[in-house]
C-alpha cells in the first residue's frame, strides 16, 4: 500500500494534499479548494489537473492554471491533492450505439435525444 499525508509537513509525492503555499510553481496539482477550507472545487473531472504557475509570499497569494487554460489566483492556504485525477481518456472510446448514449444521460437529466429544430414541425418547437 501507500500512505497518504496532508498538511504542510507533507512531502511532494503523488496522493498527498498541502497548502498551495508550500507547493514549489510547475507542481501538477488537482481537487483544488477554490476558498480555504471548502474541501475540494476546482480540476476534479477524470483526468484533468492544475498546475501551479506562481507564488506570492508577501500577499498570500498563489497563482494556479486551471483545464481550461484560465489561470486563478488562490490564497496559500487553500490545499491541493498532488498529481492528476485517474479516469483520463474516458471520452476517447467511442459509444458505438444508441443504447448506451442513452444510459449515459439517463442518469444525468432528460437532454437526450436530440431533436433538431429543422426536423420538427413549426408548432413542436420551443421557439414556435
Amino acid at each position: 500500500g501507500q500512505f497518504v499525508y496532508c498538511g504542510k509537513k507533507a512531502t511532494l509525492n503523488v496522493g498527498n494534499c498541502a497548502p498551495l503555499g508550500s507547493l514549489p510553481e510547475g507542481t501538477v496539482v488537482c481537487n483544488v479548494e477554490g476558498k480555504a477550507g471548502d474541501r475540494g472545487a476546482l480540476a476534479r473531472a477524470s483526468g484533468n489537473h492544475a498546475i501551479v504557475v506562481s507564488q506570492n509570499p508577501d500577499a498570500g497569494k498563489t497563482r494556479i492554471k486551471l483545464p481550461s487554460g484560465a489561470k486563478k489566483v488562490l490564497c496559500d492556504t487553500s490545499r491541493a491533492v498532488i498529481g492528476i485525477v485517474a479516469g483520463g481518456g474516458r471520452i476517447d472510446k467511442p459509444l458505438l450505439k444508441a443504447g448506451r448514449a442513452y444510459h449515459k444521460y439517463k442518469v444525468k437529466r432528460n437532454c437526450w435525444p436530440r431533436v433538431r429544430g429543422v426536423a420538427m414541425n413549426p408548432v413542436e418547437h420551443p421557439h414556435g
